[in-house]
Parts: C-alpha cells; sequence; structure tokens
C-alpha cells in the first residue's frame, strides 16, 4: 500500500470512533482567512465557514467600558445542562444522541428562575466532556438535531435570556488531544464549531472556554481567542484557569481570572497582571456549586459538590442542593475577597424543569445576597 492509502484508512477509522463527528478540510485563502469546509462520507460539501486567524488580539490593558460592563453583571448563572443530566456523571462519555431526551424542556422557566434569583448573566454549556451539543451542527450527529425532540436549546437559551433581562453567554469544553477523546481533526472541528456559536444567535457577549489541557496539540489559545473575538469583537472571552485562586495563569489570553470553587487569596484578588512583560487587567470570576452529591467536588462541605443536576428516576445518585446560608457565606467571603462576579452552577434535571427545591434554595439565596448589597454594582476603583 502507499503511505497516501495507509493515511487515508487510519483516518477513516479514527473519524469512526469519534461519535459521528464529519470531516472538516482547513485552509487558508488568499486574504488571509481561514476557510472550514465541513465535508460528509460522499465527499459532499456540507458547510463553509471562514474564520480570522490572522487579526491577532489580547486582554485590556485597563478597566475598559466592555470591562465595566461585565462587572456590572454582578451575579449569574453557570447553566450546567448537557447529556449527564441522563448519564448521572459529571465528566460524560456518552455517545449516544438520543439518550439526551428532556420530557419537559422549559427553557422559560429556567430564564424565570434566573431573573428571580437577581442573576443578570447566564452561561450555558453548550459543549461539555461527551462532546455532545446543545445546538443543531453539521460538524457532528452527536447533537441535539439527532435527539428525539430535536430543540436547539442553545438558541432558545439565548432567545429566552434576552426576553427576560439576562445576558446570554456559551460554555464550551475543548477536547481532542492530551488523552481526551484523541481525534486527529480536532483543531478543524473545534474551529468551526466555535464559528457557529459565535455566528448564529447574534451578539454574544460572553464566551467561556473550558480544559484547555485537553486541545489538541495544533491549536493554540491564542487561535481560539482569536477566533471568537474576530467574530464577537464585543465578547468578553475567559479561558477557565482551573481549581485555584487565580494567582496562576495557566492560559493566555484570557480576558477574566477564575478560580473554580475557590475564592482569591486572602489578601484579595489583584487584578494587574504582567505576562510577557506587559501588564492588563484581568477581574475575578468565582465559579460555585449549588449542588452536593456523595462524591464531588471539593467545597467547604468537602468533596461533595456537583456541577450538574441529577433528579429521581435514573437510577444513580439524586443531587441535592446545597444550603443556601453556606451558599451564602461562601460567595459573601469571595466578594470580600475581590471577586467581580460570581457565575453559581445550577440547572434542571433530566426532566428539562427545574426542581421545586432548587428553586426555592436560589430564591433564598438571591433574597440574602440583595439584601447585604451583595449584587449592588460596583464603584469606581483606581488599580
Amino acid at each position: 500500500m502507499t503511505t497516501r492509502i495507509i493515511l487515508s484508512m487510519w483516518l477513516t477509522l479514527a473519524f469512526s470512533v469519534c461519535a459521528g463527528e464529519l470531516r472538516v478540510d482547513e485552509k487558508t485563502l488568499p486574504d488571509g482567512l481561514t476557510e472550514l469546509k465541513v465535508v460528509s462520507e460522499a465527499g459532499k460539501d456540507l458547510s463553509v465557514y471562514k474564520v480570522d486567524l490572522k487579526t491577532r488580539h489580547e486582554p485590556a490593558t485597563n478597566r475598559t467600558g466592555i470591562i465595566k460592563q461585565w462587572e456590572s453583571w454582578r451575579y449569574g448563572a453557570f447553566f450546567c445542562f448537557n447529556d449527564n443530566q441522563f448519564t448521572g456523571e459529571e465528566f460524560s462519555k456518552n455517545k449516544d444522541a438520543k439518550l439526551f431526551n428532556p420530557p419537559r424542556l422549559d427553557i422559560a422557566g429556567w430564564a424565570k428562575t434566573m431573573k428571580n434569583a437577581g442573576m443578570k448573566y447566564a452561561v450555558l454549556t453548550t459543549r461539555h466532556t461527551s462532546g455532545f451539543l446543545l445546538w443543531d451542527s453539521p460538524t457532528t450527529e452527536l447533537d441535539v438535531g439527532s435527539s428525539p425532540g430535536k430543540p436547539d436549546v442553545a438558541g432558545e437559551f439565548v432567545k429566552e435570556c434576552r426576553k427576560a433581562g439576562i445576558t446570554p453567554g456559551f460554555y464550551y469544553c475543548l477536547w481532542g488531544g492530551k488523552g481526551w477523546m484523541l481525534n486527529p481533526n480536532a483543531r478543524e472541528i473545534i474551529l468551526a464549531q466555535l464559528n457557529e456559536l459565535a455566528t448564529k444567535y447574534g451578539e454574544i457577549p460572553y464566551f467561556w472556554i473550558d480544559m484547555g489541557n485537553w486541545r489538541p496539540g495544533n491549536l493554540s489559545i491564542q487561535e481560539i481567542y482569536d477566533s471568537i473575538k474576530n467574530a464577537q469583537p464585543k465578547a468578553i472571552v475567559i479561558m477557565n484557569q482551573h481549581i485555584q485562586d487565580g494567582q496562576k495563569i495557566n492560559y493566555f489570553p484570557t480576558d477574566v481570572m477564575n478560580g473554580e470553587v475557590v475564592v482569591p487569596p486572602a489578601g484579595g484578588h489583584q487584578p494587574l497582571r504582567t505576562v510577557n512583560n506587559k501588564q492588563y487587567y484581568l477581574p475575578f470570576e468565582f465559579e460555585p456549586v449549588s449542588q452536593r452529591i456523595s462524591k464531588g467536588t471539593t467545597t467547604p462541605l468537602g468533596a461533595v459538590g456537583a456541577w450538574f443536576t441529577y433528579g429521581e428516576g435514573k437510577g444513580f445518585e439524586v443531587s441535592k442542593p446545597i444550603e443556601v446560608k453556606v451558599l451564602f457565606d461562601w460567595i459573601k467571603q469571595a466578594y470580600d475577597r475581590g471577586t467581580a462576579n460570581v457565575l453559581l452552577s445550577l440547572a434542571a434535571d433530566h426532566t428539562g424543569s427545574m426542581r421545586e427545591d432548587d428553586v426555592k434554595q436560589l430564591e433564598e439565596l438571591g433574597k440574602m445576597l440583595r439584601e447585604a448589597k451583595l449584587l449592588d454594582p460596583p464603584t469606581e476603583t483606581k488599580h
């Protein structure tokens, strides 16, 4: 066999085990833009994207208007809803789109709950660890378009958030390298999917990018950042820095520093940070969890935190809402230490609707936060 035939067979095999993801070809056009072409198994062009990877961007060097707007949101919902609710796993590896089948999908109810809780922004997990997409994409068969109800959850989420006066944002989990869902076409698929999220739904002011350590080796953080910024120039883009207090910059560029379930250090968050001999203004976002399971993410209650909400009737452990006073004290400590925004994980369960106990928890917590004036817009400070 020739080398080309062997390579072709290997690629075909690789694609066949990548959850129905199709081939995406990439080439640089004469104008410097990157063309991404989704190709069917029969060789038919399904979709073509033009992505600007040549125009470079960097984070703000001071507290710009866009940063001030982001800081004014103050409190939001990390709406962790994906196929995890149907597998009972924080790190789902599901490969069956038909598993996603919420019988009472109530996205308007989600928005109402978030609004009543005092939240100003909301970030939806459009793609988590399994690769399942909450929008219909030509790049894969593992998406809502191949699920029983075929709902465009991402699109409805954006629409209902806007109706409720809540700023919508998108979470996207990187993958395709370093031991997680290896795929030789991961770079091209990721860029195509991010371009879809950045161009299908109008202005999206916030993009939350996770697991930079899982990205393929041929895709840089700078390219991911630039691809979003060039499609959404007014957007804030965060690269999740993992579970830490925000002192270490693991991935750059990023517009925001953060700490998953970790508050800033006792001395407070320092937003002015020097990278490659240049100073940037990087505010802090704290992401606590609102649910508990017996074995989960470390929280003030121990290793019991759950990002996702797991309901009854699926044969796995049901998550329980964490006590309101515990959440209040945790969030207050974060604000006291210089957190600009808090993004609290919450969600519907597998039914697609919010559980009564979770709604009550969020309403009580919002009331406490408002009475303590912790959700008031930040005052102007000099750095």
